[in-house]
């Protein structure tokens, strides 16, 4: 599609017209692409007010969410297994396309922007772990990422991130202006709210979502499975894991001990069977060492699943009081609070009220003011 911008019609043509960066939409919907659907999502149908030019593939472009009469659709050549050209459409031909259709501001959702955009941008950069601890990264990711995002921070009118952890990494970490950086919380998908089952009635298990990776700690995990199975022989729980391995991360290989048979690698499911599988869990155990925000917690909170999580990075400030907080590098104190858990549906059932009460202040509506509202700031 090759249309100048004044060709472009909408009902209410002199509103702002806002650029939407959907390369994300190609790639496979893991937590970044999760949170850049539901911020568009949550934007357009938020917006009465503004225009929207949505760069993707055709065939995502087709989706019902996108059509609306103040979006209009530009297909472009992005493919789900061409990483390499999706890199090379976003540096080189995004820029011109944002230029010939006349967006007045650029809205690049899911970490990475074109670094020689030099029109008013938005970027929303979820974490930069690749900095904080390089070694969980292969060499390609962290290099091409430490390259690309403090040039594109640099060039950004504003950077949005999701937690104050992450607000405070990328001040010291990629040394931008503190007024260039805000933050908002995100949101969970209401889908999750819908699978919250009776406890006494939920299968003898514990879940475990997230990239196979250094950083998701899952060793540390399994370690603490077998110990708490050690020391509770007459129970027969299970360790469901979800997610699977990715080459952007250094490899890990996981030593699962006498209970093997009882950990099961489910590997990459849709959001559907993944709410179900939340609400046929006894516990939600999650002991990473770094998050940006994490929303696997915040899902398993939403689904009526009691929580454990680590102390560190912004996880206590998106779990509060509704999960119990442990020391990831610590597998005894994972196995002790897995065990409080599992052997008290009492103090189960407190944390699946106080998680579900705190899982309904996440709202995607107030994600989306938000970046409406630095929309009209950077417009006057």
């Amino acid at each position: 599609m090759n249309m100048k911008h004044e060709e472009i019609y909408f009902p209410k043509p002199n509103r702002p017209l806002i650029g939407l960066n959907g390369r994300f939409l190609v790639a496979q919907r893991t937590g970044v692409q999760r949170s850049a659907y539901w911020l568009f999502r949550s934007i357009i149908e938020t917006a009465s007010d503004f225009n929207f030019v949505l760069f993707t593939s055709a065939e995502e472009g087709r989706a019902p969410e996108w059509q609306r009469d103040n979006v209009r659709i530009v297909a472009c050549s992005l493919a789900s297994q061409n990483v390499f050209r999706n890199h090379m459409w976003e540096q080189f031909s995004l820029p011109k396309l944002a230029m010939e259709y006349g967006v007045q501001i650029l809205h690049n959702p899911a970490n990475l922007a074109p670094v020689g955009y030099r029109g008013k941008s938005v970027v929303n950069i979820h974490d930069v772990c690749f900095l904080v601890e390089p070694s969980w990264f292969s060499w390609t990711f962290r290099m091409t990422y430490s390259f690309l995002v403090p040039r594109i921070a640099k060039n950004a009118s504003v950077v949005i991130t999701n937690s104050n952890n992450s607000k405070n990494d990328i001040l010291e970490h990629l040394k931008v202006e503190t007024s260039k950086v805000r933050f908002s919380y995100w949101a969970v998908d209401p889908l999750f709210f819908q699978f919250n089952s009776p406890y006494a009635l939920r299968d003898d298990q514990m879940l475990f979502v997230g990239s196979l990776e250094p950083r998701k700690n899952l060793s540390g995990l399994i370690e603490a499975f077998t110990l708490y199975r050690e020391k509770n022989p007459a129970r027969k729980t299970k360790l469901l894991v979800v997610g699977c391995e990715n080459p952007l991360f250094a490899n890990v290989n996981y030593n699962l001990g006498p209970y093997a048979s009882d950990v099961q690698f489910v590997g990459y499911i849709d959001d559907m069977e993944l709410a179900r599988l939340y609400g046929r869990s006894k516990a939600f155990v999650y002991p990473s060492f770094y998050e940006g925000f994490g929303f696997p917690p915040l899902e398993a909170m939403a689904a009526g699943t009691p929580v454990i999580t680590s102390w560190n990075s912004s996880l206590p400030e998106v779990v509060g009081d509704a999960a119990v907080l442990v020391n990831p590098a610590d597998p005894s104190d994972i196995a002790n609070a897995i065990e409080n858990v599992l052997t008290s549906d009492e103090f189960a059932q407190y944390l699946i009220t106080k998680g579900i009460e705190r899982a309904h202040s996440f709202r995607w509506e107030t994600v989306a003011h938000h970046s409406l509202s630095i929309y009209k700031e950077l417009l006057k």
